[in-house]
């Protein structure tokens, strides 16, 4: 049998074991029922057929927080290996540069997101597709890391593989975060996203806490490539769980169909001159440009500093220690006073941060301590707030087109940072400048850079204002055909 009829196998045996009616009582089957999907009554909807019965979401955002245990968490916990493992197999700046900007081309295809969700007709069976691409490139990384570990292939080789299957990790990754973000939107009104969010996130960072001081540990201990690999073919396994427990998600047909035929003769199109969904492009721009230059290069500067991996682990785990209050505290404020303003001051605030990074020279172990305590407000805290100030300002008929579009800039941004940050930095090593008693290196003058861009994306925050993103409508009764 083929691998595609294999998954389709597994896909359809999930989906019908999500939909399995399940009777009696017991712990057991207190589980098995919080895990099988519901039939809804008219009553627990409201008149956009979104569920309004908190019952029932609360299940179903416990559900997107361990679906985002396996299929986010364990990713965003080996993300600070992935320097380690380019060094391990030989490569340079330049490699780490490009292996950086992997996680830009989750950004630059989250458009795709929209395609499966227009084929498929159903949140439920575009991501458990999307996930199956996540158990693809998992196995590709894995066994790039098992022939390098037994000799098999040579380093370009190796390298070469790896970066192929963690761009392709990451395309899966951005893909799983629209179709997610579409279901919630066509899943959740408005005025719970915060509640709903908030606790799916927090679900979500435990995960990431917990794996990324245990990969951590697991680097120090084992630094070799065959290590990694059972890493990376967990990775592939926990997709498999997520494909299992997505499907008990309560399911709905997705809104994001770029055109709408109304019984009035309207049809709604995307409106992609909309200033709102450019001033939404610009804020991203900056922000994910910045952020991923500098991330691209803060793990290589640590272990340059002599840092082991557990330390470094450590110090970006209470980022996500402190970010657990933060979401339950932005995931209240935003159901009352909305995203925008949240966003604004949590963007500013982080930015300005950044500068801590250069502050190291000064104070050096210090400064990135509290760097990471005041970073506890970004993280999946700025990712919560960016992601429903977009399901706030898109109108829901072509939600996921609108998310896929601006991601799209996003990823451009973050990809070209990423590598030229990682040619920039290759060309100007042992760079040095002194003053006064203090001497600055490449990285600090890069940090400093990345400050000042990533500071901007405020701007296009408070140019938007209250406004929203209205669809195009046409009056196709008066348009001849």
């Amino acid at each position: 049998m083929s691998a595609a009829k294999s998954f389709t196998r597994l896909w359809s045996n999930a989906t019908a074991w999500g939909n399995v009616s399940l009777h009696g009582g017991g712990l057991n089957m207190k589980i098995l029922h919080l895990f099988h999907s519901r039939t809804l009554l008219p009553e627990q909807l409201n008149e956009k057929n979104q569920i309004v019965d908190r019952r029932i979401l609360g299940c179903d955002r416990f559900k997107f927080g361990i679906g985002s245990i396996m299929y986010q968490s364990e990713e965003v916990g080996l993300t600070p290996l992935h320097t380690l493992l380019i060094r391990i197999l030989g490569g340079n700046d330049v490699h780490i540069g490009l292996v950086g900007g992997a996680g830009s081309l989750s950004s630059l295809v989250q458009w795709l997101g929209a395609v499966f969700l227009k084929k498929s007709r159903s949140n439920r069976i575009a991501m458990n597709y999307a996930l199956g691409l996540g158990i693809l490139f998992g196995l590709i990384m894995a066994g790039a890391l098992f022939l390098r570990g037994m000799n098999q292939i040579t380093t370009i080789t190796a390298i070469a593989i790896y970066l192929i299957g963690a761009y392709g990790l990451a395309a899966a990754s951005g893909i799983q975060m629209n179709i997610e973000s579409s279901w919630i939107g066509d899943l959740v009104p408005s005025n719970m996203l915060g509640w709903f969010t908030s606790m799916k996130w927090i679900v979500a960072s435990l995960g990431m806490l917990f794996f990324t001081l245990l990969f951590g540990q697991v680097a120090d201990y084992s630094p070799e490539a065959s290590t990694f690999a059972f890493l990376f073919l967990f990775v592939a396994v926990s997709h498999v769980i997520a494909i299992f427990v997505m499907s008990t998600v309560t399911d709905r047909i997705p809104q994001s169909t770029k055109t709408r035929q109304s019984d009035m003769g309207e049809q709604e199109r995307i409106n992609y001159r909309s200033p709102v969904l450019w001033y939404y492009n610009w804020f991203y721009l900056t922000w994910a440009g910045g952020r991923t230059a500098l991330m691209t290069f803060s793990t290589a500067y640590m272990l340059d500093l002599g840092f082991s991996m557990t330390k470094i682990t450590l110090i970006i785990g209470l980022q996500v220690a402190i970010n657990l209050g933060m979401l339950l505290i932005m995931g209240r404020i935003t159901d009352r006073f909305g995203a925008r303003l949240p966003l604004i001051l949590i963007s500013g605030g982080i930015a300005v941060s950044m500068l801590l990074w250069v502050a190291s020279a000064w104070w050096g172990l210090v400064a990135l301590i509290v760097y990471q305590v005041i970073n506890g407000a970004a993280g999946n805290t700025h990712s919560m707030l960016a992601i429903n100030y977009g399901l706030e300002i898109f109108p829901a008929k072509g939600r996921a087109a609108y998310i896929g579009f601006s991601r799209a800039f996003t990823g451009l941004s973050a990809l070209g940072a990423s590598i030229v940050s990682g040619i920039i930095m290759d060309s100007f090593s042992g760079c040095r400048i002194t003053v006064g008693n203090i001497t600055f290196n490449h990285y600090h003058i890069f940090f400093l850079g990345c400050t000042l861009f990533t500071a901007s994306c405020i701007i296009p925050l408070l140019l938007a204002g209250k406004n929203v993103v209205h669809n195009y409508k046409i009056d196709t009764k008066n348009k001849y055909v």
